[in-house]
């Protein structure tokens, strides 16, 4: 081209040097990638080549408890560089799954499905609980809320898959004190960032129900007799199967007791307004619906109240039953909106002005704040399942957050790549619960009716287990398997045992019938 004009000779000249620059850009974009990709392959603690350590992978048996050994200290990184790389590290396990996880479980029977789930999910050969697939790093409240039923012997398949339940669980939870025992502050996350390190990050708030599931998570390995209170119905087998961890469990809290009791006191400066008796309404705070902004959510009162009262329990703060009755009576007052038949989510003006209504206000059952059995707490179940019903929240199964978008309240990122997961979604946890709650009215109220919907929820969950070979996590509004571009729901998650308990409750329930 020597003889083009120098006009043309400039354009060419840039034009080359733009696709020499983009292939650079290029370049460093993919060796980025790759970077990431095995940064986040090694850091994954379930994956065969994982540099990270489990800190109580020695675990000794004697006199029928089981006995911890602490073989090395985890460390929390606080720079901003750790935190960094904790986010893209997330975000790489979510879209690498999205594609290429997610494996069905080998075809047969539900209960054969079951089975291979439990020993999926609690090998107690791994380092702590997760709900599986992209979620590689330890969310606390998994052990007081999407694994709270997991230490229920009722359902246990037979005493190895006991002993697996409980030490899994007994790790996860010395696991995070022992986390804790190095923070100031607590998170929804921690996330292992070197083979002894870990990162703390919160999605997308400070946590509500960190310091209640580890609370929670204490009280359960002491005293086996929690969860049968929460979900009070007799063992549908003959085997009966003893907690083992009692002895741990009392040293776990002899030794992180002044840890915990730090971590007490910042929760309720941080969240409680003493003026309303109530939580503080000008700050956001993450639940089970990590993905949408709330005022002084029910959800977070709830548990705000159970937490006292475990701490109260454990004996990290003195005994005041009056504080309690108090609180309760405050939260149902603010919350209970007798017109619709509804707990408000939450107490902001849009909420109120629209009587929201969301299907966590169920973690008053999980939680023992109300009971079915007392006739008047029993008001409030009837008259919530009505209104589920009436606005066809349990179709095609249980249970959705709603039955509106309210798309505006979700948090930025979720609202452009998956508005509907924190909202009309289906989610697995809820619908066991509404199961269970039904199964709880039929049996104290005498109305078959609530027993024959709880069959014909069960009846759905149990054709999913086949239909997907797996317990998925969450679906979307139509029934469907949830996906999106960037999102995809667990299939196997250990969630299972819920569905189980429910199960149980259910043939106990037609059994005395």
């Amino acid at each position: 081209m020597p003889n083009l004009p120098p006009t043309i000779h400039r354009l060419f000249h840039k034009l080359k040097t733009k696709r020499r620059i983009k292939r650079r850009v290029l370049k460093v974009l993919f060796v980025l990638l790759i970077c990431v990709a095995v940064f986040s392959y090694f850091t994954n603690p379930f994956v065969r080549f994982s540099l990270i350590v489990d800190p109580f992978h020695a675990v000794d048996y004697k006199d029928g408890q089981f006995v911890l050994e602490d073989d090395a200290s985890t460390f929390v990184k606080h720079d901003a560089f750790f935190k960094q790389l904790a986010l893209i590290k997330t975000g790489w396990h979510i879209l690498n799954s999205r594609y290429v996880g997610g494996p069905k479980a080998k075809s047969g029977s539900v209960e054969e499905i079951i089975k291979a789930i439990h020993q999926l999910r609690f090998n107690p050969a791994q380092p702590f609980l997760i709900s599986g697939d992209h979620f590689s790093m330890l969310y606390p409240r998994s052990l007081g809320i999407f694994y709270h039923s997991l230490m229920d012997p009722r359902t246990a398949l037979d005493e190895q898959d006991w002993k697996d339940r409980q030490l899994l669980y007994l790790k996860t939870e010395a696991y995070a004190l022992q986390v804790y025992e190095n923070s100031d502050r607590l998170s929804t996350t921690i996330v292992p960032v070197a083979p002894r390190s870990v990162v703390l990050l919160n999605f997308y708030a400070t946590p509500s129900d960190t310091l209640y599931s580890l609370l929670y998570g204490l009280k359960m390995i002491e005293d086996e007799t929690t969860i049968e209170r929460l979900y009070p119905y007799p063992s549908n087998v003959e085997a009966s199967f003893a907690l083992q961890t009692n002895n741990q469990a009392a040293q776990l809290l002899a030794q992180h007791k002044t840890s915990l009791i730090r971590q007490f006191q910042n929760y309720v400066a941080e969240v409680y307004n003493p003026q309303t008796g109530l939580i503080r309404r000008d700050i956001t705070l993450s639940g089970t619906k990590d993905v949408t902004h709330r005022e002084s959510a029910f959800y977070d009162n709830v548990i705000f109240w159970r937490t006292q009262q475990l701490a109260q329990e454990l004996g990290l703060i003195q005994k005041d039953e009056l504080f309690l009755t108090e609180l309760k009576k405050k939260i149902i007052r603010a919350f209970w909106d007798d017109t619709t038949g509804v707990f408000l989510e939450d107490l902001s003006t849009v909420s109120q002005q629209q009587h929201a209504y969301s299907s966590d206000w169920l973690i008053v059952q999980m939680t023992g704040f109300l009971d079915p059995a007392i006739p008047e707490e029993r008001y409030y179940f009837v008259r919530s399942v009505e209104y589920i019903q009436r606005n066809e929240i349990d179709q095609p199964f249980g249970l959705r957050y709603q039955a509106d978008l309210r798309k505006s309240e979700v948090v930025g990122l979720v609202r452009l790549v998956a508005p509907t997961y924190g909202t009309t979604a289906i989610w697995s946890n809820w619908g066991q619960e509404y199961i269970k709650l039904l199964v709880r009215l039929g049996q104290t109220t005498g109305d078959q009716k609530y027993l024959d919907q709880a069959k014909n929820q069960l009846d759905a969950y149990t054709f999913n287990i086949k239909r997907y070979r797996g317990y998925p996590e969450v679906y979307d509004s139509t029934g469907d398997f949830f996906r999106t571009a960037v999102y995809k729901s667990v299939r196997q998650t250990g969630w299972v045992v819920s569905y189980e308990q429910a199960k149980a409750m259910y043939d106990v329930a037609i059994k005395r019938e």
